[in-house]
């Protein structure tokens, strides 16, 4: 009970010296007092007192050794109070602004993953994925040889499964809709953009169903033999690539089904050019 009282009367006179050293610094019209309490808040982590110091007195240093301390302490507050977003611009900003300066190199990499740290869950929107990864591959472009390189590789191939996800989920939404048209090009567009996917064999038998209900059961007459030598060729790409896969009865079932329909399809063709030609000779 001692040492819980002990270490509440601690913490209580750290934030009542904390708050008063803030409050003298925000009264205080002396750009260097303002400074030194800033940088005594930051390592003491009261990262929010330090971050609005720093922003006070930023344009009161521009043009010093001092400015560039100010930048990057604002920007590694931010990241440390898991302000990701800004942290990522400010750090961006640093490592443009100062090339030369011997944390150039680290700054570009804790704003790429700072980024990162900001890709949300795959089931929502992905325009931070995206940027996370142009962010990683641009420090890597910028520093092939830094010691980050491998770390951001694998964020970027983690960001790129995260995408792969959110791309067979819009996929299947479409297929349990019954948008069949939908489907069948967003799960190929999935394929040919993520090759290597462990999704690859379901997103392809996504796709050869798709391709069949649309050819058997939503087309018109005009469109229906088209569509269903499309399943046909959909079919014969998943058996060369996937000749083991678990889908394969349910695969070759389909087919059939194609084939049938497709000789159906054939002859009313036929019979309709064959009606067309007994008119015109009439």
């Amino acid at each position: 009970m001692l040492k819980k009282l002990t270490l509440l009367v601690l913490i209580g006179a750290s934030l009542t010296s904390c708050n008063k050293m803030y409050n003298q610094a925000m009264k205080s019209t002396d750009k260097d007092e303002i400074y030194t309490i800033a940088n005594q808040l930051y390592n003491e982590g009261k990262l929010s007192h330090a971050i609005e110091l720093y922003e006070r007195i930023s344009t009161s240093f521009v043009g010093t050794e001092k400015a560039a301390e100010i930048a990057y302490n604002t920007a590694e507050a931010n990241f440390k109070d898991k302000s990701y977003r800004l942290a990522g611009h400010l750090f961006k900003n640093f490592a443009g602004s100062y090339p030369m300066d011997s944390r150039a190199e680290e700054a570009l990499y804790l704003s790429a993953y700072s980024y990162y740290q900001d890709s949300p869950k795959y089931n929502l929107d992905q325009t931070s994925t995206y940027s996370a990864i142009n962010e990683l591959q641009g420090f890597i472009n910028t520093y092939p040889e830094s010691a980050h390189v491998v770390d951001a590789n694998n964020y970027i191939s983690e960001l790129r499964k995260k995408l792969e996800l959110k791309s067979f989920d819009i996929a299947k939404v479409y297929y349990k809709t019954m948008k069949y048209k939908a489907a069948g090009i967003a799960f190929d567009n999935m394929i040919d953009e993520y090759p290597d996917s462990q999704l690859r064999e379901e997103a392809m038998m996504y796709s050869l169903r798709s391709k069949v209900e649309l050819a058997i059961n939503f087309s018109r007459l005009e469109s229906k033999d088209l569509r269903l030598q499309e399943a046909r060729t959909q079919y014969r790409q998943f058996v060369k690539y996937y000749p083991e896969t678990k889908f394969k009865s349910e695969a070759d079932k389909l087919v059939n089904d194609v084939e049938k329909d497709l000789a159906k399809t054939k002859e009313i063709l036929a019979q309709i050019e064959q009606t067309k030609l007994t008119a015109n000779n009439q």
